[in-house]
């Protein structure tokens, strides 16, 4: 009878914890690394240093980019006192103004391939990620 009650005792507390653990998962990332859908910088390095074809003198010039946007993402989502709405405009103003940083660096046949790249990304993004984001410009 005591190891029933001792066994009832412990399934008591066992449970409520690992209720807990599976509601408070461990944060996507290592530190100082943002927790939803944002790759590292040096992913995204990689990634565009692979499809733009970046010279050894533009990495370390698009990785200080990266890194200025992941920082800033990262201060804005600590600091979050706006709105939902208000959070998606600053980041995608911090993400715009990093692509255009970013672009000003290319040269011509980069520059097509990346915006190229943008709209396609902003093709997945319209289909069920950013639903907030504005269109593309109009084609002139």
């Amino acid at each position: 009878m005591k190891t029933l009650k001792y066994l009832l005792l412990l399934l008591a507390f066992a449970t409520p914890a690992a209720l807990l653990a599976q509601d408070n998962p461990p944060p996507a990332g290592g530190p100082g690394q943002m927790a939803h859908h944002m790759p590292s910088v040096d992913d995204q390095l990689n990634h565009l240093s692979s499809k733009l074809n970046l010279t050894d003198a533009q990495k370390p010039q698009v990785k200080t980019i990266l890194q200025d946007q992941q920082d800033q993402m990262a201060q804005l989502m600590s600091n979050n006192s706006g709105s939902r709405e208000e959070t998606h405009a600053k980041m995608r103003d911090i993400h715009e103004k990093s692509n255009a940083k970013i672009r000003a660096l290319l040269t011509d046949d980069q520059k097509a391939t990346f915006d190229k790249l943008q709209s396609e990304r902003r093709g997945r993004m319209g289909k069920g990620g950013d639903q907030g984001a504005p269109p593309p410009p109009p084609q002139q």
